[in-house]
């Protein structure tokens, strides 16, 4: 059975389950076996010897010379003053009392020693065989206990695979679901039982699955054509205007829509790639970091200096990395603009340090409670002027990309966007 985690396995766990309560029960009932079979044997016995040693004290109180009774099992002897007993040696030594399991001869007895006014009646009862029977019980409960626990460790490990087989099965197809396919059904493969409706339920929610991607693909498609044809469309427009109006206040302007448009495009292109999946080797490549950096504080010009903030760019000329360009640049727009939005007339400055690109911004410091909510969807800090979709749209990046995103408060105030490029 495949087991796809590190701890024990469900049908180990069963037959561990079994097993412990089984040994548990068998031992206990073999030692309440045990138990309750010595308790019978010894209140016999003192009942036997009871009733022996009241018979005899009667017949010494009206005859002090009568016949001592003796057995092939049970042996009196009296010890007075008038009449002194010759006691065996391994009796004499005993002090008043029961005394049982006294081996004597290589033989098993039960004693007891009764003081009556001046006399002393030792009764001395053989009991060898009742030994031997309990002994030969202690070794049949032996026996049967490890016979039965034999049988319940093989029927419980088969029982354990028949439990625990079909919930592997489905654990196994779950796990190997690939999300490009469409139209999967797992219920048919396992019997109308808890996990054939665990599995009926995994299908319920891969229908909707199916549904929701469906609409999603339709979505993004269409969105793709309804989007790149106004952008399209004010390009060209764009272009018109300046080759008709060839003048320093029109040129700016057209820039200013060239460099919209142009970013538009980027973010379209990065959510599309990030909502379809897609992407390649071919969308990689050599990026000089400092001239993106460069490109990106001049989109943004008009906003820097509303907000009287400038940008230092320290990031060396010569340093490159390898990724997709759209992504990046999208990525460090969305952080420089939030830099800004959030900003003062303190300056924003921009580092490289390998592996990983940081925007500081010196007078700009997030509530500590504010943090873990930063890249939430439309999520608003206080004194917020966003919509709160540009860090939620890096980090869907950056995690698509495999890309740390992380802000920082700086000691002192003042907070740190990274962004390290794997």
């Amino acid at each position: 059975m495949n087991n796809p985690g590190h701890g024990p396995t469900l049908a180990r766990k069963i037959l561990l389950s079994i097993s412990s309560a089984s040994i548990g029960f068998l031992t206990v009932l073999s030692i309440l076996v045990h138990y309750a079979n010595e308790k019978l044997e010894y209140d016999l016995l003192e009942r036997q010897i009871a009733d022996e040693l009241t018979t005899l004290s009667a017949r010494l109180a009206q005859n002090p010379h009568a016949k001592l009774p003796q057995s092939a099992y049970l042996s009196v002897y009296l010890h007075s003053r008038h009449a002194p007993a010759e006691l065996p040696s391994s009796l004499s030594s005993l002090p008043s009392g029961v005394h049982h399991d006294i081996s004597i001869g290589g033989r098993d007895y039960h004693v007891v020693i009764s003081e009556d006014n001046d006399d002393v009646i030792y009764l001395q009862y053989d009991i060898t065989e009742i030994e031997q029977s309990e002994n030969l019980l202690t070794t049949i409960l032996l026996m049967s206990w490890v016979v039965m626990i034999t049988l319940v460790l093989i029927l419980a490990r088969g029982l354990s695979r028949s439990l625990a087989d079909p919930v592997a099965r489905l654990s196994q197809e779950v796990s190997q679901l690939n999300p490009s396919q469409r139209g999967v059904q797992l219920s048919q493969q396992f019997s109308d039982d808890e996990v054939g409706r665990i599995a009926a339920a995994f299908d319920l929610y891969l229908r909707r699955m199916d549904e929701y991607v469906e609409k999603q693909n339709a979505f993004t498609a269409m969105a793709s054509h309804e989007l790149r044809s106004p952008m399209t469309i004010v390009q060209t427009s764009a272009d018109l205007i300046d080759y008709q109006h060839n003048d320093t206040a029109t040129a700016q302007q057209v820039a200013k829509i060239r460099r919209a448009t142009r970013g538009m495009s980027d973010m379209i292109d990065a959510l599309l790639q990030i909502t379809r999946d897609q992407g390649s080797a071919q969308d990689i490549t050599t990026i000089e970091l400092r001239a993106l950096v460069d490109e990106v504080v001049e989109w943004l010009q008009s906003d820097l200096r509303l907000k009287q903030i400038k940008v230092i760019n320290a990031v060396d000329a010569t340093t490159t990395i390898d990724a997709n360009r759209t992504l990046v640049m999208v990525v460090c727009t969305n952080l420089v603009k939030n830099a800004i939005r959030h900003g003062t007339e303190n300056d924003i400055r921009i580092e490289w340090t390998a592996p990983t690109l940081s925007i500081i911004n010196d007078g700009f410091d997030i509530e500590p409670e504010e943090f873990e909510h930063l890249f939430d969807f439309a999520f608003r800090g206080q004194g917020s002027q966003g919509y709160g979709i540009g860090l939620y749209v890096s980090k869907l990046i950056c995690d698509h990309q495999s890309w740390a995103l992380e802000l920082t408060p700086i000691p002192g105030g003042g907070t740190r966007a990274s962004v390290s490029f794997n």
